[in-house]
């Protein structure tokens, strides 16, 4: 296995898991995701082609969006809930936090595409606004828009969950 390849899977690895998990909800299918955009780099690799980071979060989106799709022909599509923070405060902060990010995450997949993936690509993967427009093929003015949109949506959820 070459350097640069291992170093493009301890670069980007978690970035792309938590893109994955956020938009599956489910650990097993996230990790499958990323093992197979993985996969394609080296392939996309051994056949010359140029390497971007933004190509990377295109395929592991695409790949989300067609188990997505998979889900929806078979009915078996549900809502998943965020991940829970991995620090461990006192209990009464657990269980806040806990319901916090459940009531995000459902808000973030109720969001429609490319509302979702552009919040959780620039939220919590802190991609720049350039690397989102060439992910999902939009242009910048497209993408800013897109986000703000999108902020705006998950934040009238948000209120109405606790209004």
């Amino acid at each position: 296995m070459s350097i640069w390849y291992r170093l493009q899977v301890n670069k980007h690895q978690h970035g792309l898991y938590a893109l994955a998990h956020q938009m599956l909800g489910n650990q097993l299918e996230a990790e499958d995701v990323v093992q197979d955009t993985f996969i394609k780099l080296w392939q996309r690799r051994e056949k010359g082609g140029k390497f971007e980071k933004a190509w990377l979060y295109k395929v592991t989106r695409n790949q989300c969006l067609d188990i997505i799709r998979r889900r929806k022909h078979a009915n078996e599509y549900q809502l998943a809930a965020a991940a829970g923070s991995d620090v461990s405060p006192s209990s009464v902060d657990v269980v806040l936090n806990d319901e916090l990010s459940g009531e995000i995450g459902k808000a973030i997949n109720q969001l429609d595409e490319p509302y979702q993936s552009l919040l959780v690509m620039r939220e919590v993967n802190g991609l720049s606004y350039q690397v989102l427009a060439d992910a999902l093929d939009l242009s910048l003015s497209q993408t800013k828009v897109y986000l703000h949109r999108a902020r705006k949506q998950l934040k009238e959820s948000l209120e109405k969950t606790y209004a």
